[in-house]
């Protein structure tokens, strides 16, 4: 199957990407299915709402999966309770049809973007890892365990 020029870009720009750099194309396209998925709900698309929803919260889950817990401390602990807390809120658009959440969800994702791009871009104070993210998550909602179906 031949790929179009704008997927081919698409893989070079990752292969090529450092790994911060990676990690801010995770939280582009987060972001970009999450829009899709509120203009499917403002048209009532709802197959449309949940496919992009999904591959946002998949997104998602895989920064959550790539956090090295043991070398990262409190910036990785942080940044799962985060994580956590957004899939707990992406499944409100699907329970609810929830613009609302697709907003909050969208906020905390470029906060996150804007640090990374910094530590992508070498503009940090210091030379070592990046300052925790600002990202504001509710305690109570974010102690709550998260639990993701396989099934639609």
């Amino acid at each position: 199957m031949n790929k179009s020029p704008a997927q081919q870009y698409l893989e070079k720009q990752i292969l090529n990407a450092s790994p911060a750099e990676r990690v801010v194309l995770c939280y582009d396209g987060a972001i970009k299915f999450l829009m899709a998925a509120r203009r499917a709900i403002e048209e009532n698309k709802i197959q449309d709402r949940y496919n992009n929803n999904k591959r946002a919260g998949d997104i998602i889950a895989y920064l959550m999966d790539t956090l090295n817990m043991e070398e990262g401390g409190q910036i990785a602990s942080n940044l799962q309770r985060i994580y956590m807390y957004m899939l707990r809120r992406l499944m409100d658009v699907d329970m609810k049809n929830s613009t609302e959440a697709i907003d909050d969800v969208v906020e905390q994702l470029r906060t996150l973007r804007a640090s990374w791009e910094k530590v992508a871009k070498g503009d940090v104070s210091t030379g070592k890892s990046p300052a925790a993210p600002q990202a504001q998550v509710d305690e109570e909602e974010a102690a709550k365990p998260v639990r993701i179906s396989a099934t639609a």
